[in-house]
């Protein structure tokens, strides 16, 4: 479909419509529970806060792969209201607020992504994906805290007492909730990289000169330092600026869903104080950090930690499946973290599709984990080379730095590649232009129908088909003198 699109194409509607609980009603919760109601399922979303502290306070971006999901769900109208359209990144420099280069997004590339990259405000992402989640027909409780879990009877219990079951528990609370735990065995914190996440929302009139100038580059910048590092983008229509500041921890710990508690000026460190001007220029980020300091609302801490990939998202003895920041927890506010979520409901969904009985719940399920893990996997590797890279020191931050200048020097885009060395924006390349739901498609032909044909094979008395993976293993791939490849 194409990014231009507005309207989605109806989906196919599940033959067999079965029950799904979620328990957490964040981004994750509320895609995958529109998702599911898109396809004819049965669901209900359990979120332990209430409506308004869910909604939270932040920016969020929607990179290419995470926004054509949302175009081919109907919603590209309402994002395009909702949001700005980024064009372009702006680097400089943390300490000195020199202007390292910028890299123009390639039109032709997002137009075979089939996205847009978008900012907004998490709070009206999250009020758009309610809004279609319950016009669907999806069910969503605020107060609703989960505090017991049974994944082999597939029930939860309430902190009321009240219990509830389904034919699936969906697991979308989180790094924090009590589902990680229940399919891990334990609590799985991950270790602390010694950097936390300070997010804050700056309003554009307290710093006009730089809101005019974010809006003129229809962008977003950020700012490279030695273990410090700042992104900021324009949120709600610009009328306010996003500013994710990355400092040191100090050995304090935090997590979304904590209280904004950091006055900003005690994590701004490390600048050089003639650029600190009373009166600040357009020009200097230096000054602009200070501006921000100045007027930025309290900062929530959210410390990054490095997390261990998990062997299971589906629990050994029960139907319950983890999706979201519950699988997978991404360094915060880095951009694939949202979008990988959203990818996860997408996936489930698009498997569950075609589910016509209930023995193919489990492998289904187990077909969302085997389609997921690897692409989350490389991402988020990605994400916190990203985080590493933006703070980093010494000769890897001189270096970086030096080869920013001397692409801007020559008329580059920063994020090229020299030569025959791969670029980051090649890297970007592949992961904006990934569609989850086609991968989900290409599984149920390539796999699920082949599976289902054997079965009703079998109950026919006619002999078993060859079993795929063997006959797939036994392919062997020759060089033809022509070049081709033969079977």
């Amino acid at each position: 479909m194409s990014a231009e699109s507005s309207r989605s194409n109806p989906p196919l509607q599940a033959t067999l419509p079965i029950s799904f609980l979620i328990i957490g009603g964040g981004i994750a919760g509320l895609a995958c529970a529109l998702a599911l109601r898109r396809v004819g399922h049965h669901v209900l979303v359990l979120e332990r806060e209430d409506r308004a502290s869910a909604r939270g306070g932040s920016g969020v971006r929607l990179p290419p792969n995470l926004s054509k999901i949302l175009f081919h769900w109907g919603l590209r109208d309402i994002l395009t209201s909702k949001s700005s359209i980024t064009k372009r990144l702006i680097f400089m420099r943390y300490e000195t607020g020199e202007m390292l280069g910028e890299h123009i997004w390639d039109v032709d590339m997002l137009k075979e992504t089939r996205g847009l990259f978008m900012m907004l405000a998490h709070s009206e992402l999250y009020d758009i994906l309610y809004e279609a989640a319950i016009e669907r027909g999806a069910r969503v409780r605020y107060n609703a805290n989960v505090v017991e879990l049974d994944a082999l009877e597939a029930t939860v219990v309430l902190e009321t007492g009240e219990e509830l079951s389904a034919d699936v528990l969906v697991g979308a609370d989180g790094e924090h909730g009590l589902c990680r735990p229940a399919v891990v065995g334990e609590n799985a914190p991950g270790d602390l990289t010694g950097l936390a996440l300070f997010d804050t929302v700056v309003p554009s009139r307290e710093v006009p000169a730089y809101a005019e100038r974010i809006t003129e580059w229809h962008g977003q910048f950020a700012a490279f330092g030695s273990g410090h590092a700042i992104v900021a983008y324009p949120i709600h229509g610009a009328e306010d600026i996003a500013f994710q500041f990355y400092a040191p921890d100090g050995g304090q710990e935090g997590k979304y869903g904590d209280k904004p508690s950091v006055d900003v000026p005690s994590i701004v460190d490390g600048i050089n104080p003639e650029y600190g001007n009373a009166l600040p220029s357009p020009n200097s980020q230096c000054s602009l950090t200070y501006a921000v300091a100045k007027f930025a609302r309290k900062a929530v801490r959210v410390s990054i930690r490095q997390h261990r990939d998990l062997d299971d998202w589906v629990h050994d003895d029960g139907r319950l499946v983890l999706i979201g920041e519950a699988a997978h927890p991404f360094p915060p506010s880095t951009i694939q973290g949202t979008a990988m979520a959203v990818e996860d409901g997408a996936v489930l969904a698009k498997l569950f599709s075609h589910i016509s009985e209930p023995r193919q719940i489990e492998s289904f399920l187990y077909a969302f984990q085997e389609l997921r893990q690897e692409r989350v996997k490389a991402v988020r590797q990605g994400e916190l080379g990203s985080v590493l890279y933006m703070t980093a020191d010494g000769e890897m931050a001189a270096a970086r730095d030096a080869g920013m200048r001397a692409k801007a020097a020559a008329g580059k885009n920063v994020l090229e590649g020299d030569g025959d060395a791969e670029s980051i924006w090649e890297e970007y390349r592949v992961v904006f232009g990934y569609d989850c739901e086609d991968e989900a498609d290409d599984w149920w032909v390539q796999w699920g129908m082949l599976r289902e044909r054997a079965r009703e094979r079998e109950a026919e008395g006619a002999p078993p088909l060859l079993d795929f993976a063997a006959m797939m293993a036994k392919v062997e791939v020759s060089s033809t003198h022509d070049g081709e490849e033969a079977y």
